[in-house]
C-alpha cells in the first residue's frame, strides 16, 4: 500500500472539500444569473406596468368629469357664463381645465381664460374629428396647447344636439407636466428610461417629478417606431454591443403606452458585483486556507517526528520524559508513551524480583515436599501408605499456593486462609467456628500456616472432634500487646469428639505443628492432648507473620 505524508493528507482533504464547494458555487452563480435575468423581466415589465396604472386614474378623472359636466343644467340650457363659472370652481385644484367647442371647432369658452376673451379653433382637431366619429368619449394624444403653450392632452365628449346653445364638444383638458410624478418617482438603474409614447410618437419623458420633456421615441436606447411598440411582446431583448430590455404596457382607454428600456448590463450590475465580490473572496479564502494548511502540516510533522523520537527511546528500553507540544492529542500520545516507559521499567525490575523469589520459593517448596517424603517414609507401612499421606499434604500445601496465586501473591486474610483449609471438613458455622478481627498475613506465613491448618483438620477428620457428629471445632485469634511488641494467637480447640490420648510416638504431622512452624515463624507452639479434646495454640510475633517476599 502505498503511503503519503500528513501533509499530502490534508491537502487532499483540503481539495476534496473546496472543490465540491466551488462546482457548486460557480453552478449556484449561473443559475442565480439565469434567474437574475428573469428578474429583471418581471422587474422591468411591472414598472411599465406601475407607469400605466398610476396615469389610468387620471384618465377616469378626466372622463368622470367630462361626463358629469356635460349633463349640467347649464350647459343645457345655454348658459355659458354661468357654466364657466362654476366648473372653474369645481376643478380649481385638479389641474384640469375645461373647453366648450361648437361644431365647427370653435372654442365657445375655456377655463383657461376668463369668460368672454377672445377664443380661436380646438387645437386637438384629430380628437375631435375621432369624437365627432364615435360619439364616444376620446383620450387625444399630446400636443402643444395654443392658449396654454404648454405640452397637453384632452378628453372630449360629444353634447347632445338638443341644447339650447352652439356647444357640440365638452373637453376636460390638462398639462402633461402633471403625469411626470407616475415616471420620476420609479427608481432606475443608470442607463434606464422612461416613457410614455402617444399614437403620433410624442414620447413624454420626465425631467423631475413636475416637469416633463417631450421628444420622440429615439430617446430611447431601443431604435423602435411609435407604431412598432404594440406589435411587440410585452417583454423585449434587443441584441448589439450590449443587450438592451425593452418592456411596455398599454394605458387603459387611450392611444398611449408605458415605455421603460435600458441595457441588461445596468441593471444586472448589483448583483453581478456581489458574485464578483463572492468570488474574490472564496479565491482568498482558498488562498487563506493554503497558507493555514501549510503551517498546520509543518507544526502537526515537526510534533509527530518529537513523538516518533520519544517511541524510539521506549523500545530501546529507556525511560523518556514526555515532550510538551502545541498538539493536545499529541501531548496525551506523549504522556502515554512516557508512562508506558515508566511502567516498562518498574515490571522488568519487578520481573527480577520475582524471577529470585521464584527460584527461592521452588526451593523451599522443593526441601518442604523432601522433608514430607522423609517423614512419611519413616511412618509408612506401605508404598500405598506412603502415596497417600504425601499425595494428601502437597494437596493441602497446594492450597495454600493457589490461594496466593489468586491474590497475585499479596497478603492475605487469615480467616479467607483457614476457611479454604477448613470448608471441606465440615460446616464453618455449624461444627466449624472461626472467631476473630481481620488479619493480613505475609505469603511465607499463608504457606506454613496453611500446612499447619491442613494437619490439624485433617487429623480432626480422622481421628479428632469433626470424626463424629457430635464433635465440633473453634478456632479464633487475637492480636496481643508485649513488651517485645505485638504477637498473634492463634488458638485451635476441639470438643465434643472421642477421648484423646496422647501418641506415644512424635508423628510427621505433629513435627510440622511444633518445632516446623515455631523455627519457620519465629513463635511458639503448644500442643495438649486433653481427653475432651485436643487444644492446639501458636503465639508468633505480627511482624513475622505480616512479612511478605514480594512487597
Amino acid at each position: 500500500m502505498r503511503r503519503y505524508s500528513i501533509s499530502t493528507w490534508l491537502t487532499f482533504s483540503l481539495f476534496a472539500i473546496v472543490a465540491p464547494f466551488s462546482l457548486f458555487l460557480w453552478f449556484l452563480a449561473a443559475q442565480l444569473q439565469s434567474s437574475e435575468a428573469d428578474s429583471v423581466d418581471r422587474r422591468t415589465l411591472r414598472s411599465a406596468q406601475s407607469i400605466a396604472r398610476a396615469v389610468e386614474p387620471v384618465i377616469n378623472s378626466m372622463t368622470t368629469t367630462v361626463n358629469l359636466l356635460a349633463s349640467t343644467e347649464e350647459l343645457a340650457n345655454g348658459d355659458l357664463k354661468t357654466f364657466h363659472r362654476r366648473s372653474e370652481f369645481a376643478l380649481r385644484e385638479t389641474g384640469q381645465f375645461v373647453i366648450v367647442v361648437d361644431e365647427a371647432g370653435r372654442q365657445l369658452l375655456n377655463t383657461r381664460v376668463d369668460y368672454g376673451a377672445p377664443l380661436g379653433t380646438i387645437s386637438d382637431s384629430d380628437g375631435f374629428r375621432r369624437a365627432m366619429e364615435t360619439g364616444r368619449p376620446v383620450v387625444s394624444n399630446f400636443f402643444m396647447g395654443r392658449t396654454s403653450r404648454k405640452w397637453v392632452f384632452n378628453v372630449l365628449k360629444p353634447v347632445d344636439v338638443s341644447v339650447v346653445s352652439d356647444a357640440r364638444m365638452l373637453v376636460t383638458t390638462m398639462n402633461a407636466d402633471d403625469l411626470a410624478g407616475a415616471m420620476a418617482e420609479l427608481p432606475l438603474p443608470d442607463g434606464w428610461t422612461a416613457a410614455i409614447i402617444d399614437g403620433d410618437g410624442n414620447t413624454l419623458v420626465p425631467e423631475s417629478p413636475i416637469s416633463v420633456q417631450m421628444t420622440t421615441p429615439d430617446i430611447l436606447p431601443v431604435d423602435i417606431r411609435a407604431e412598432d411598440v404594440s406589435s411587440l411582446p410585452f417583454i423585449s431583448h434587443f441584441d448589439g454591443p450590449e443587450e438592451l430590455v425593452l418592456a411596455y404596457a398599454p394605458i387603459r382607454g387611450t392611444p398611449w403606452n408605458a415605455v421603460i428600456s435600458g441595457p441588461l448590463a445596468s441593471a444586472q450590475a448589483p448583483i453581478l458585483k456581489t458574485w464578483k465580490m463572492l468570488i474574490l473572496g472564496t479565491l482568498v479564502l482558498l488562498g487563506v486556507c493554503v497558507v493555514v494548511i501549510y503551517a498546520g502540516t509543518k507544526l502537526i510533522r515537526n510534533e509527530v517526528r518529537g513523538i516518533s523520537r520519544m517511541a524510539e527511546g521506549v523500545g530501546h528500553g529507556r525511560v523518556v520524559s514526555p515532550i510538551h507540544t502545541r498538539i493536545s492529542e499529541l501531548d496525551l500520545i506523549a504522556r502515554a508513551l512516557s508512562n508506558a516507559s515508566y511502567d516498562r521499567s518498574q515490571k522488568e525490575e519487578q520481573l527480577t524480583i520475582v524471577t529470585q523469589e521464584l527460584a527461592h520459593r521452588t526451593k523451599n517448596l522443593i526441601s518442604i515436599v523432601l522433608a514430607m517424603v522423609r517423614q512419611s517414609s519413616k511412618k509408612a507401612k506401605t508404598p500405598q501408605d506412603l502415596v497417600a499421606s504425601t499425595a494428601d499434604r502437597i494437596a493441602g500445601l497446594g492450597q495454600s499456593i493457589d490461594l496466593l496465586t489468586a491474590s497475585e501473591w499479596k497478603a492475605i486474610t487469615l480467616r479467607d486462609l483457614i476457611e479454604n483449609h477448613v470448608r471441606t471438613f465440615g460446616s464453618i458455622g455449624g461444627n466449624i467456628v472461626l472467631e476473630g478481627g481481620e488479619f493480613s498475613l505475609g505469603s511465607d506465613a499463608v504457606q506454613n500456616l496453611g500446612m499447619a491448618i491442613h494437619e490439624l483438620a485433617t487429623n480432626a477428620s480422622k481421628y479428632g472432634a469433626l470424626s463424629v457428629e457430635t464433635g465440633k471445632v473453634e478456632i479464633s485469634w487475637s492480636v496481643q500487646q508485649s513488651e517485645a511488641g505485638e504477637r498473634l494467637e492463634l488458638r485451635w480447640q476441639e470438643s465434643g469428639g472421642p477421648a484423646v490420648t496422647e501418641p506415644e510416638q512424635t508423628s510427621f504431622g505433629t513435627q510440622i505443628l511444633d518445632r516446623h512452624l515455631s523455627a519457620a515463624l519465629n513463635g511458639q507452639t503448644e500442643i495438649n492432648y486433653c481427653p475432651t479434646g485436643l487444644v492446639w495454640v501458636l503465639n508468633a510475633p505480627v511482624a513475622t507473620l505480616n512479612r511478605t517476599l514480594l512487597g
